[in-house]
């Protein structure tokens, strides 16, 4: 067995799909999205993960991933660039802070040369992104963890803040997501937040050994790659305190994309229309 050059937990290798799936779809045609920057990160990290044990490198590398796959993460990746795009039209020398970025390239591709960014993520996630992408006077990457409040101190630019959460919430637990929220409006007072969430009915049904055979089988996931947090609505996170104000979410089938074909029919069936999904919110005044 090879190993890569670089070693990662289970739930950071998931980031190594997101990657993956944007490639996929920008060398597709008509693609959601264009990002020549990840097809040139997808290529040289095969080179790298080729021999490897390890489930999801097993399927990127014998491109086993359902093309619906690329299809989806696209949609959400340019969903979470028009949130971003909208924040900067209003606040064009705002701060954005990415949570959990992974290898995220959102920042080439929508800077509007004023942005102050900031990266975050777990220290050898962030070693991996310096090998392919270079902070500057604007953009900074931050290794530590998101549930680690000594980042916060790093980036009060004075605002206005944009935090976003693209596939990472699922992965804490309830009191992680709880102390993460009162931390962000104790330190930054306002913000607005953009995070991806997932339907409490899947997160239960994956602690059933069927579901863990099937997220194994279908994505590679295992171990701690599982989904751990889940809401029941949109707005359950008002029911956490006042200052939480839900502004607005969007669903993988809002676009009503040709490319996602016989999926599409789930769009009348809430708790599958629902199964992830994105919300947008306050925090503060």
């Amino acid at each position: 067995m090879k190993e890569p050059s670089f070693s990662i937990s289970d739930v950071s290798s998931t980031m190594l799909i997101t990657l993956y799936a944007r490639a996929r779809e920008s060398t597709s045609r008509n693609p959601i999205i264009s990002d020549p920057k990840t097809v040139e990160m997808i290529e040289i990290i095969k080179k790298e993960i080729a021999g490897s044990d390890n489930p999801i490198h097993k399927k990127i590398l014998k491109n086993r991933y359902n093309p619906k796959l690329a299809v989806t993460m696209a949609l959400r990746s340019r969903r979470f660039d028009r949130y971003v795009s909208d924040f900067l039209s209003k606040y064009p020398k705002g701060t954005v802070i990415n949570l959990g970025c992974g290898l995220d390239t959102r920042f080439y591709r929508i800077d509007n040369g004023t942005v102050i960014w900031y990266d975050i993520d777990f220290s050898e996630v962030i070693e991996l992104r310096k090998r392919f992408m270079e902070e500057n006077s604007r953009h900074f990457f931050i290794g530590i963890s998101v549930l680690n409040p000594d980042w916060i101190a790093g980036i009060k630019t004075g605002g206005p803040y944009l935090i976003i959460a693209e596939g990472v919430l699922m992965y804490l637990t309830e009191t992680d997501v709880r102390e993460l929220f009162n931390t962000i409006h104790k330190e930054l007072e306002s913000a607005e937040i953009v995070f991806e969430v997932t339907n409490r009915y899947w997160v239960d049904k994956m602690n059933t050994s069927w579901m863990r055979w099937k997220f194994k089988r279908q994505l590679g996931m295992t171990g701690g790659a599982l989904f751990t947090f889940g809401v029941p609505d949109g707005r359950y996170f008002e029911t956490w305190s006042q200052n939480y104000m839900f502004l607005d979410e969007w669903t993988y089938f809002d676009d009503h994309e040709r490319k996602l074909g016989w999926f599409n029919l789930f769009s009348s069936i809430d708790v599958l229309r629902k199964v992830q999904w994105t919300l947008h919110y306050r925090i503060g005044n």
